[in-house]
């Protein structure tokens, strides 16, 4: 019986080229990872800023902190994990300077349920105003907030959120259980039930 192959080797990171010449100063470079990257960072800042506008500046915010921070990336991560992280951290602050909830999208999405569509939400009576639920989202603190949308909107992977919060991923297991367990207590109060 033949050996089965072997998997293919590992892609380099195709951003590696583009990066080191952005490094050295190459404008041109860099304008060409922000075209390869501005839809990606896009989808990501749309749950913190669904506003176009908004959204428009945070992924510049992004682009402009990449460039700043850009000395000092290194290889072992691909560019994108690491522009990602970058990303978090301006949807996060841009919460906390608004006291803004990246659910509240839900809500200017939808006339009807705001958890409609939400993987882990459901409500238990009938449907609830817009601002009722943005009231209760609105007493979350911003980490959770934001842990909540990369986990239930982003459906993103705990292990790619802790990388992006730079916690440990058992350190995001625990936030995670915590933020869950204070949005159920929230939902409770108000007469509704989170699976």
């Amino acid at each position: 019986m033949p050996l089965p192959p072997e998997p293919p080797p590992l892609a380099a990171d195709d951003d590696l080229p583009w990066v080191r010449r952005a490094q050295a100063g190459d404008l041109e470079a860099f304008d060409t990872l922000v075209a390869r990257h501005q839809s990606a960072m896009s989808a990501l800042l749309y749950r913190f800023a669904p506003n176009r506008s908004d959204l428009e500046d945070l992924v510049q915010e992004t682009f402009l902190r990449a460039w700043r921070a850009l000395a000092g990336w290194r290889a072992e991560k691909p560019f994108l994990h690491w522009l990602k992280r970058i990303a978090v951290r301006v949807g996060l602050d841009y919460c906390r300077a608004r006291r803004r909830s990246p659910f509240s999208q839900l809500v200017e999405a939808r006339d009807g349920d705001p958890f409609e569509g939400m993987a882990a939400a459901e409500s238990a009576s009938a449907p609830c105003e817009a601002g009722e639920v943005q009231a209760i989202l609105a007493q979350l603190p911003p980490d959770d907030r934001a842990l909540m949308t990369l986990l239930y909107l982003n459906e993103m992977p705990l292990a790619e959120v802790a990388g992006h919060f730079g916690w440990s991923l058992a350190n995001a297991k625990i936030r995670a259980f915590r933020a869950r367990h204070r949005l159920k207590t929230l939902l409770k109060r108000h007469g509704y039930t989170l699976e």
